[in-house]
């Protein structure tokens, strides 16, 4: 009886951890490593995130011609992008994985690249030697 409930635990524990990982939110979501950063890494990631936001999602959104996001016209754009940050800050490596633009799964090769090289240029004082994904921009809960 003893191993059944150990059992339970450990399948209900499991079941927590998958659909934590596979969450979403309206904004940029890190899906790996954002709880092993330091208080200093959490307040340059945060920082990053308000400055990449308000200013060059901003920039994409007028070049894809995106007004709003409401529900009625467009729900969601956003890119789930890979990040590496070598030991120096530097971002070695920036890779689209997927995305969506207004709910069709961005395939257009110049938004890709808009939204990589708007990322490639930041340096990091506090985050290095991290590799994650990361979303950014927004997706609706309509």
């Amino acid at each position: 009886m003893k191993y059944f409930w150990i059992f339970i635990l450990y399948s209900c524990s499991l079941v927590l951890d998958i659909q934590k990982a596979f969450g979403q939110t309206d904004t940029l979501h890190l899906y790996q490593a954002y709880y092993s950063f330091s208080n200093e890494e959490k307040a340059e990631w945060t920082a990053f995130e308000n400055n990449w936001n308000y200013v060059e999602y901003t920039e994409l959104k007028q070049k894809q011609k995106i007004k709003k996001l409401n529900c009625k016209n467009c729900g969601s754009f956003y890119a789930d992008i890979y990040l590496e940050i070598n030991a120096s800050g530097e971002l070695t490596s920036v890779i689209f994985k997927k995305g969506k633009i207004c709910g069709e799964t961005i395939l257009n090769d110049s938004l890709i690249k808009m939204f990589e090289e708007s990322l490639k240029t930041h340096n990091f004082n506090y985050l290095k030697n991290k590799q994650f994904i990361a979303r950014f921009g927004h997706i609706l809960k309509c």
